[in-house]
């Protein structure tokens, strides 16, 4: 078995202006507290997104000869995607042993102040790079910020796209582009005429606003298409099978179901299938978590648009060219891709787990 480079699993900028392809890292223009939109005078959401991540970042500040120690502040490793993006970021250190001479990871355990503290403490550990994703990004920004001013770059792979004055660049993949894929399918299951409802995952997060907003956009392009009910399941499998039984006492007729999530989405067909209307309700896509693929492989019905966890690879690959001085992007894209329920045949494992994920990830990387 290939070994990786240690691992700890323990519990100054330019005043050059930003354009539109140029951002300093840590000027302190960062939009903290704008929306792309405000930002660059853009009325779609996708376009202003664009905007931000195609800023070019100037990383002359940080270059440094390696090998570099990365430290990765994990505001928590409870969720299986976090976990295969944990393991993610491991194998792509593997793949650049000569360049990274240690991994150090920390668990904040869903504790903002915990996250904080522990982000101090990889400083004081001499860090070349900071990995994250956050607890409450809004608690870290004062202190992402200090560490880009004492030279240490930061890349957020949460998912999502970070436009904070913390982040020098992001591994993402965008929730806006997903859920429009995730809408169309569902509205192409449904013959763009019927009556909906969408469970969300956690109320207030960035990625349930996405979601609603890139739903929002397809349905402007069906009318015969009734939103009834917005509900979150907070990616929990057993609250969506509730809130799915509750949808189903109250609502007669349901037409679909919008949720891209494949944990949620398990819930909600549990409580389809103990109320006797699988036949008369489309579900939308799902993710890739092979609990999920397994029940679309044997339903031969809505598949699955990706959201993978090897964002965590792309990450510190993106981190590395940063420590080298080479331009990039501020936000680095992986896109979100449909799997078709035949493809879900293939791609299913009968073998794993349900909270297995698809992916190129190397058995001895897999979680045990």
């Amino acid at each position: 078995m290939r070994r990786a480079p240690s691992t700890l699993s323990r519990d100054g900028s330019t005043n050059m202006p930003i354009t539109r392809r140029q951002f300093t890292a840590g000027s302190g223009l960062a939009l903290a507290g704008l929306s792309a939109r405000s930002a660059f005078g853009a009325d779609d959401p996708i376009e202003a997104e664009d905007l931000l991540a195609s800023q070019i970042v100037d990383t002359s500040r940080f270059k440094r000869p390696g090998p570099y120690t990365v430290g990765v502040s994990a505001g928590y490793l409870a969720t299986s995607w976090i976990v295969y993006e944990r393991q993610y970021i491991q194998w792509a250190a593997d793949q650049h042993k000569a360049d990274v001479r240690q991994l150090i990871i920390t668990d904040a355990g869903f504790n903002p102040q915990k996250q904080v503290s522990d982000i101090e403490d990889l400083m004081r550990q001499k860090i070349d790079l900071l990995i994250y994703w956050p607890v409450d990004e809004k608690t870290l920004t004062g202190t992402l910020t200090r560490v880009i001013e004492r030279g240490v770059p930061t890349v957020n792979v949460f998912g999502g796209f970070s436009a904070s004055p913390g982040t020098v660049a992001n591994a993402y993949i965008s929730q806006l582009r997903l859920s429009e894929l995730v809408a169309s399918e569902l509205m192409k299951s449904i013959g763009g005429k019927g009556r909906i409802v969408a469970v969300l995952p956690i109320p207030g997060s960035q990625e349930a606003a996405d979601q609603l907003t890139g739903l929002k956009r397809v349905l402007k392009d069906n009318p015969g298409v009734e939103l009834l009910n917005i509900s979150y399941g907070s990616y929990d499998r057993a609250k969506s099978k509730q809130i799915m039984e509750n949808l189903l006492q109250r609502y007669p007729k349901i037409d679909g179901v919008f949720s891209p999530s494949g944990h949620m989405n398990l819930g909600i067909v549990e409580a389809i299938e103990d109320a006797g209307r699988l036949g008369q309700i489309k579900m939308s896509p799902g993710d890739e978590l092979n609990g999920w693929l397994k029940w679309v492989a044997r339903n031969k019905t809505a598949g699955a648009v990706t959201f993978t966890p090897s964002i965590g690879k792309v990450g510190l690959e993106l981190g590395l060219r940063i420590l080298k001085g080479e331009p990039v992007p501020r936000g680095e894209r992986v896109p979100s891709e449909y799997i078709t329920p035949e493809k879900a045949v293939a791609i299913a494992d009968a073998s794993a787990p349900d909270d297995a994920w698809a992916g190129p990830l190397p058995r001895e990387f897999r979680p045990r």
